[in-house]
């Protein structure tokens, strides 16, 4: 699956520029960028530029964001709850961009505000459509992608972004669960296998994992299951993980 930040190496681009590569990679040759400057209401952006709301919104999302970004940014951050890597907590923005679109309109109420909503009804019908259309052609399939590929519009892209980083900003692991079940339940009624690839160990941090996994009755609590850390491989041989920290109480 692609990156949710395309070309993060390209140190040529500005943070405002478009990064999608605009012509097939070929060996031992790069291709340029599209470059376009998406600090600017043209192009593949919306006609007209977006209400104030929306837009202070947005803002202050990808203020948010590159703080993160920024090498002496901070080097965790919280998600559901408990302190993650940086690079982990873009990881678990990555995989719920994929279980909004894939559970919509599940996690509509969280959009930040009506514009944006109405941009994610229009953009996730489409990809249903497009995701029935490949389920239905022969051979390899592919279907997952118009649910996982992030929006290239930038304004559909800050709003999905802005529910997950909204439903990784609940204060614990519980009040987390709670606001992502609903999803996960439309997702898994759509399509259980790539509901569950979402989730899956390699692909999200170890908190967002144990919130998000399917749970018995009789297993250990998320947050003591979550300080512990992840059992090692291999049956818990190796050396154990530290754990992980809460975030400090709002």
């Amino acid at each position: 699956m692609n990156s949710i930040i395309a070309r993060p190496w390209d140190e040529d681009l500005h943070p405002t520029q478009c990064r999608t590569t605009i012509a097939p990679r070929t060996v031992g040759r790069l291709q340029p960028a599209c470059g376009a400057q998406l600090s600017e209401p043209v192009g593949t952006g919306p006609k007209t530029a977006p209400d104030p709301q929306t837009l202070e919104h947005l803002l202050d999302l990808q203020r948010r964001l590159l703080k993160l970004l920024d090498p002496t940014g901070p080097a965790v951050t919280p998600s559901v709850g408990w302190l993650v890597p940086a690079a982990d907590y873009f990881a678990d923005l990555r995989a719920l961009l994929g279980l909004v679109f894939l559970s919509w309109p599940a996690a509509r109420s969280f959009a930040a505000t009506p514009a944006l909503a109405k941009a994610l009804d229009r953009e996730a019908e489409e990809r249903l459509t497009r995701a029935a259309a490949l389920r239905d052609r022969p051979g390899k399939k592919h279907s997952s992608r118009p649910f996982t590929d992030p929006p290239l519009d930038p304004l559909l892209m800050g709003a999905v972004l802005g529910i997950a980083e909204r439903l990784l900003d609940a204060p614990d692991e519980e009040q987390a669960r709670e606001l992502m079940l609903p999803l996960i339940h439309q997702a898994s009624r759509v399509d259980q296998a790539l509901s569950i690839y979402l989730r899956r160990e390699a692909w999200v941090s170890f908190p967002l994992r144990i919130v998000s996994m399917n749970r018995s009755k009789s297993m250990m609590a998320m947050g003591d299951i979550i300080a512990r850390g992840p059992i090692p491989k291999g049956g818990g041989n190796g050396a154990r993980s530290e754990g992980y920290r809460r975030r400090d109480p709002w």
